[in-house]
């Protein structure tokens, strides 16, 4: 009786489990009401799922993003201590500087960063450029090198402005190099950070990020903490709308989610979170990540090299951190076939000497049934040196001679000129044979014509 009342729980205990499970193999991205959205495979910037991806959005505080980046770039040292201008932005969500506050650049990308500081983003561009006008030039220069063709930057913060718009996939991009640089991808994945007291403020404070997937605050009654969350920022204006780009990885796998235009209202804040996350488990569950080095792949490649004396130079296929993205069904068939990989070189400079160990010289494409899987450098496996010049022959010596007995190293020098001299012997008897092998012929022919004119003389008496 025990038994088959426990079989009968643990049955009604699997069958209440069934319709989560069917809700969840069901979920799809188009089920997001969210008008603009763009799921991205970080490694290779491959889309995974868009939806009015390119339209243009207002990006709001996102946009942080970017002056995060660029400050990152422009100026290595984050301890450099900056002064805030005459002038401190107040509107919006700001970290709560004053003016002439002296704090370390690195405390106002956290404050810019975690708490949206708009205060800390306009001191920052200031900082760099000198205005924020130049630095949303500079801004406007770097998204046109990223191929944020559907982008263009007003202002350093994001607060609204009918000229600031970008896209979802255009964020996406951004997003994707910017998490390429380790300050940043540190900055972006931090829940707390306390900023140190500063000659305006004595006792300094603690800054909590605005991203939910993160952390959860200890006040907080909902949780929408997502496990493998890695940054990046949130985004809110009347204008805008409710915005979050994210970031998150998963065995190998980093995928990057944008959500643009969520409205504002009862729902609050938090469905950005909740179909980020959605997305995120969508991703890592359809599509999977390949480590190129474990395919086998021909990677040694040969070349005939100019200037050295060398004929052929070796370079290798710079395989490290080289990942192949895509479904699993299609990751499978690529690893059970991989001699169907084939690889498809460039050279980007002349083969000549000299060339430095490790120089990139070209690239290499692999492909597989026609399509690109991924393209790595090419680089020297050897320093290759430029021959030397001829050397000037001494005026006494014939250009036979490979050593001169007395010079540097003799015994050699002697030994090169010994084998000189015979051969020279051997060539001057080889000549002196032949002469007389052809003087003998002439002779002969010589004696034979006076033979055969004193038979026909004789013939004609």
């Amino acid at each position: 009786m025990k038994k088959t009342v426990a079989c009968l729980l643990a049955f009604f205990a699997a069958l209440s489990l069934l319709p989560a499970a069917a809700l969840a193999d069901s979920f799809h991205p188009d089920d997001i009401s969210t008008p603009h959205v763009v799921l991205m495979e970080a490694s290779s910037g491959t889309v995974l799922y868009e939806k009015g991806g390119r339209d243009r959005a207002f990006p709001a505080s996102t946009t942080k993003i970017m002056t995060c980046i660029l400050a990152i770039e422009s100026c290595p040292d984050l301890d450099v201590m900056v002064t805030v201008g005459d002038t401190v932005e107040t509107r919006g969500s700001t970290m709560g500087i004053v003016r002439r506050e002296e704090l370390s650049l690195r405390s106002l990308l956290y404050g810019m960063m975690l708490v949206s500081g708009n205060d800390a983003a306009k001191a920052i561009a200031e900082h760099v450029s000198g205005s924020e006008s130049a630095f949303a030039e500079l801004m406007n220069q770097k998204a046109a090198a990223l191929g944020m063709t559907g982008t263009h930057f007003v202002k350093s913060n994001g607060l609204h402005n009918d000229d600031h718009y970008s896209t979802a996939y255009d964020m996406a991009l951004l997003t994707r190099y910017a998490l390429q640089n380790e300050e940043f991808c540190k900055i972006v994945s931090t829940p707390y950070y306390d900023v140190p007291p500063t000659n305006k403020d004595s006792d300094g404070y603690q800054l909590g990020n605005t991203n939910k997937l993160l952390y959860t605050k200890p006040d907080e009654t909902e949780n929408f903490e997502y496990r493998y969350a890695t940054g990046v920022k949130t985004g809110d204006t009347d204008q805008a709308g409710r915005c979050l780009v994210a970031s998150a990885k998963k065995d190998g796998v980093e995928l990057i989610a944008v959500l643009f235009g969520d409205p504002q209202g009862s729902s609050g804040r938090n469905p950005r979170f909740i179909n980020s996350a959605k997305l995120f488990d969508w991703g890592f569950d359809n599509y999977g990540a390949l480590d190129a080095s474990d395919l086998g792949l021909e990677i040694d490649f040969t070349f005939p090299i100019a200037g050295s004396d060398l004929a052929e130079l070796t370079a290798r296929a710079d395989l490290s951190g080289a990942v192949i993205t895509d479904t699993k069904e299609k990751l499978a068939a690529i690893k059970s076939n991989s001699a169907g990989i084939t690889a498809q070189t460039a050279l980007t400079r002349k083969l000549e000497a000299p060339i430095a160990e490790g120089e990139v010289i070209g690239t290499v494409a692999y492909q597989y049934e026609s399509a690109t899987l991924f393209s790595v450098d090419l680089v020297a496996s050897q320093a290759v040196s430029a021959a030397p010049a001829d050397a000037t022959p001494h005026p006494s010596a014939s250009p036979l001679i490979t050593g001169v007995p007395g010079g540097d190293g003799d015994e050699k020098g002697g030994g090169s000129s010994l084998v000189f001299w015979l051969i020279l012997v051997v060539v001057l008897l080889l000549l002196v044979f032949v002469a007389k092998v052809i003087a003998t012929k002439r002779r002969r022919r010589r004696i034979a014509r006076k033979r055969r004119a004193y038979r026909s003389n004789y013939t004609r008496r």
